[in-house]
């Protein structure tokens, strides 16, 4: 058996890519760039506003707020927002923000779906919310008439919009930013507010709650809401629904998004659904002729700060797919991966995109089945796919982005940008090893480490040459 090296190094090579209850802010953008997944289910004009205030001059800093409005603007340009102002805006004082939003109330005016999203400091006073500006400097009721924005002017504008569905999601749920600055009566977190027709409004936080000024509290929010907002065919209300739950769920519920809304007729979807994994695919066992590759299994151990490593193997072949009404019949790479101990079985499908709806070059879908009484309780993420050169090396990650399907079943898309298709390319033919990183259900982590092998190779060579042909 080869030397184990341990998880740590692993680990440390994906905490330089970044992760934070999944993956870190800094990957998840490079990601989200690059891909847009499943495709935007559209023929409709979409507008979104998106503002971050950071640096506040008379209030507390809020640095987060830059990197969460650029999440979450980079995720709704992949699901086919555009942007009023041309960019996410940041660090807006009172006549910059009144200026957005009437900027915004202009670009929205014919649109589909109007979506607003905040993030910065705000405040509750006699039961209203007020978004502060970057230079307020509130010390007596009269200034929140004159420095800050009510929420309902926001709001204004979205019920004088002609969108079919209006979002609202105000990750503005801070400690009181004023304290000690003379002003009693400000109430924590916000009010709940009067929901225009066809709205639906969310908060980071429960009503007249405080979340701590963290950067875990922050980003996690922004980042769970970019990642669900593109979940293949799940509606308005489910992406919202899940975006609570699993904030919930990562801070032992310290942390409960708020959802309220008017009604709003038929079903929206930001992302049209992925093309069905076949049912086979989990379940079917490849033949016993075939060669077996090496596979590894890396977890994290709290006991052990080397983790622990399970054995298992890959079987690499080539099938040649049926023609579906999303694509078009072509030779696909197929590995089948068993880790006997942990129970765990992963099929992976690699094959040519040919769907114009779907902006990427290649596909990896990935079908995992593991046990009832599996450890980390299920599959919850996989961030991503990185090639590298032999088993104990550093991954290169794959430039494209992950989205989860269903439970245990994951798509991943490959970049389509010219220069991201060739590199990505490279690294599938000349690297000798795919790291598939795991965040289990119980939020620990895992790497599965796939060799290709002699097999492997002449799979990966036969394939490659097949989509060249085309």
């Amino acid at each position: 058996m080869r030397a184990y090296v341990g998880l740590t190094r692993r680990m440390r090579a994906l905490r330089h890519l970044g992760e934070l209850t999944g993956w870190c802010s800094i990957a998840f953008l490079i990601f989200v760039t690059l891909f847009v997944p499943a495709g935007p289910a559209m023929a409709d004009k979409r507008v979104a506003l998106v503002i971050g205030n950071a640096a506040y001059q008379h209030a507390t800093l809020l640095s987060s707020s830059l990197e969460d409005v650029r999440i979450v603007a980079a995720a709704l340009q992949t699901v086919g927002f555009t942007l009023s102002g041309g960019a996410a805006l940041v660090d807006l004082d009172r006549s910059g923000l009144d200026r957005a939003i009437q900027q915004f109330g202009r670009d929205s005016a014919d649109a589909d779906v109007a979506f607003v999203y905040y993030a910065g400091h705000a405040v509750q006073f006699h039961g209203s919310s007020f978004l502060v500006p970057v230079d307020a400097a509130v010390s007596k009721e009269a200034d929140l008439e004159s420095q800050t924005l009510h929420v309902g002017l926001l709001l204004q504008q979205l019920e004088n919009s002609a969108s079919r569905l209006n979002v609202l999601v105000l990750d503005a749920c801070h400690s009181n930013p004023f304290e000690g600055h003379g002003l009693d009566g400000l109430e924590p977190g916000l009010a709940p507010v009067h929901t225009p027709a066809n709205t639906l409004v969310s908060f980071a936080a429960q009503p007249d709650t405080a979340v701590p000024v963290t950067s875990d509290a922050n980003n996690l929010f922004a980042m769970t809401l970019g990642q669900t907002i593109q979940r293949p065919g799940a509606d308005v209300f489910t992406i919202f629904n899940e975006l609570g739950l699993a904030v919930k769920r990562r801070t032992a519920g310290a942390q409960q998004p708020f959802v309220q809304f008017s009604p709003i007729g038929g079903r929206f979807v930001f992302v049209a659904a992925a093309p069905a994994a076949r049912a086979s695919t989990a379940v079917a066992s490849p033949p016993s002729t075939l060669p077996r590759e090496r596979a590894v299994l890396y977890d994290e151990d709290v006991t052990d700060p080397k983790g622990k490593h399970y054995e298992g193997t890959v079987v690499w072949r080539t099938e040649e797919s049926k023609a579906s009404s999303a694509q078009a019949a072509n030779r696909v790479l197929r590995a089948d991966i068993e880790i006997p101990e942990r129970k765990l079985r992963l099929v992976l499908v690699l094959r040519r995109n040919s769907d114009p709806s779907m902006p990427a070059s290649h596909l990896a879908e990935l079908t995992f089945s593991v046990p009832s009484d599996f450890a980390g309780g299920g599959i919850g993420n996989v961030p991503g796919m990185l090639m590298k050169s032999s088993e104990q090396a550093r991954g290169t990650p794959l430039a494209g982005l992950a989205v989860k399907v269903t439970n245990g079943s994951f798509l991943v898309g490959l970049s389509n940008v010219d220069a991201d298709r060739q590199r990505n390319l490279q690294l599938l033919q000349q690297r000798s090893w795919i790291d598939i990183p795991l965040v289990y259900d119980n939020s620990r982590r895992g790497i599965l480490a796939i060799g290709k092998g002699a097999s492997g190779d002449h799979a990966f060579a036969d394939v490659l040459a097949a989509w060249d042909e085309h």
